[in-house]
């Protein structure tokens, strides 16, 4: 089956999320060199210029920091380009452990509270409630980045647990996935 325009784009921007943070390592947000970039990517249907304009287009829409130091330009993942990078992913390691996130945002806030309930969805999360959440991938764990991205953690309580009493209705929220 042939992608059309729409996927190859999205195609090549996961692709340039995924090498810079595998080349720039997960815990530290470190920069790498844009020629490694264009090298990892850069294919006969994939030229240097279509990876330029995506890792500007990056750039602009704030999923990459860029610097350039003494002729050499970099570009780094931020926290966005992370939240990004997660949420498109198709791992679903499961553990066997249960992540659960419960909220009261303000209404002051709501817009946060908005953005962070279509992450959870992102993340592989369904409600229980309307403000309690779960989800049984280990990828979920990352949602601290979010949280910290719309400044809502004071709102937020998150508990990964090995047991629970409703065990057998969170299986069957998840009965598609599990």
């Amino acid at each position: 089956m042939r992608k059309n325009n729409r996927e190859k784009i999205i195609d090549l921007t996961m692709s340039i999320l995924d090498i810079i943070d595998r080349f720039g390592g997960a815990a530290v947000y470190s920069f790498v060199d844009q020629k490694s970039v264009y090298r990892s990517i850069q294919d006969d249907l994939t030229t240097r210029e279509k990876i330029r304009r995506k890792i500007s287009s990056l750039i602009n829409s704030g999923n990459l920091e860029a610097v350039e130091e003494g002729g050499k330009k970099s570009v780094r993942l931020t926290r966005k380009g992370k939240i990004k990078l997660i949420e498109k992913s198709s791992k679903n390691n499961v553990d066997g452990k249960w992540r659960l996130i419960s909220f009261d945002i303000p209404e002051s806030i709501k817009t946060n509270r908005v953005n962070f309930t279509r992450g959870l969805k992102r993340f592989g999360y369904r409600a229980v409630q309307k403000s309690l959440w779960v989800s049984p991938f280990v990828e979920s764990q990352e949602i601290g980045l979010l949280m910290d991205e719309l400044g809502i953690n004071e709102y937020v309580a998150r508990f990964t647990v090995a047991d629970t009493d409703i065990e057998q209705h969170l299986r069957e929220i998840f009965d598609d996935v599990l």
